[in-house]
């Protein structure tokens, strides 16, 4: 099992930040395409299912909680080299800016490329938390 976090801060209050972020149905912003695959039936739209595109990646995500407070935790199902995978998000306020933190785990589907998809991946998340920051500007 491999595992990352990718920790930034984003100059906007953290309502704001997480008004955008929670919404699984809903993209970011620019260079992020989203399709809802299919409504999720849980608490906050738990088992919520979509398709996000960042770049040439296009993977098939579920949407397993979202909270308490300003939190979401999914798993890609699809469309990506690994398996048990499996991310939270946790948003916090730090002054007039919020601090996102993404820990990130999975296991590679072929031993010896953790590292290759690790670093896809950061680039992804990267990518959406860029469109984020350009959506509240």
């Amino acid at each position: 099992m491999k595992s990352f976090t990718i920790t930034r801060m984003i100059a906007a209050p953290t309502e704001k930040v997480w008004s955008t972020v929670k919404d699984f149905h809903r993209t970011p912003g620019p260079g992020v395409k989203v399709e809802m695959v299919t409504a999720g039936s849980g608490p906050e739209g738990a088992g919520a299912e979509r398709t996000i595109t960042i770049g040439s990646v296009k993977v098939r995500e579920r949407l397993l909680s979202m909270g308490p407070g300003t939190t979401f935790t999914y798993r890609i199902l699809a469309g990506a080299p690994m398996k048990d995978h499996k991310a939270t998000a946790t948003l916090a306020p730090n002054g007039t800016s919020t601090e996102i933190r993404w820990d990130v785990s999975f296991t590679p589907k072929v031993p010896g490329i953790g590292w290759i998809v690790a670093m896809v991946t950061k680039k992804a998340v990267n990518q959406y938390l860029d469109a984020v920051e350009r959506s509240i500007r």
